[in-house]
């Protein structure tokens, strides 16, 4: 238990400190719906026109290609959780232009087969929630459920608003129990923006499929 509660927080954190210092917006072409579709070993999906995304082990070239843009910063962030990430996408246009960048990652768990859905997402921010406080940060849940999600009668839908090192960000973030592993999909984006592409983080999870 102690083990899945750890993975469980390294997951939530990981995601923040990736955006740590990096304001994040979607640009115009971003909202369009999804184009880019990207098959790894073990999933498939569609990201949102203007987004570029790998696999872990795609991901050394996309750092490199952060950096010649100037995007150091979130370069820097990325190749510190390689490790964590099964997938790790972002606004390519708004990188290009020098902009702010929104991203999205996906992880995994395969720890915890003996929990519902409900029951991991329970477990999830409580004790986030709980480690979010001792760090000084903040982190409130604005919705939480269990929905039909493209071929997936149930994922964790939960949208919460964080602040980590003075930086708010809203996340957009799906949780998929398939077999006995647990996929972790995260958007996020500010405050500002984030509102206006909900709709669109949506539809790239309704393209997500995890490959038997």
């Amino acid at each position: 238990m102690r083990r899945f509660l750890l993975i469980l927080i390294a997951i939530i954190i990981t995601l923040s400190i990736v955006l740590v210092g990096v304001s994040c917006k979607t640009t115009a072409a971003a909202v369009q719906t999804t184009q880019k579709e990207f098959i790894g070993s073990d999933f498939e999906l569609s990201l949102p026109q203007g987004w570029e995304g790998g696999r872990k082990d795609e991901l050394d070239p996309i750092v490199e290609k952060l950096k010649e843009m100037g995007q150091e910063q979130l370069a820097d962030k990325v190749e510190a959780s390689l490790s964590t990430f099964l997938f790790w996408g972002y606004d390519s246009e708004a990188a290009t232009s020098g902009g702010d960048v929104s991203t999205f990652n996906i992880t995994g768990d395969s720890s915890a087969a003996f929990l519902s859905l409900n029951e991991y997402m329970d477990l999830s921010y409580k004790n986030v929630a709980e480690v979010y406080e001792k760090a000084g940060y903040t982190f409130n849940i604005i919705e939480e459920d269990v929905v039909l999600v493209g071929n997936y009668e149930e994922v964790g839908r939960t949208i919460f608003e964080q602040k980590v090192e003075g930086v708010k960000t809203k996340v957009a973030q799906y949780i998929i129990k398939h077999g006995s592993d647990f996929w972790v999909l995260t958007f996020t984006a500010t405050l500002e923006q984030f509102g206006q592409n909900i709709q669109d983080f949506d539809k790239t999870i309704e393209t997500f499929e995890i490959m038997e």
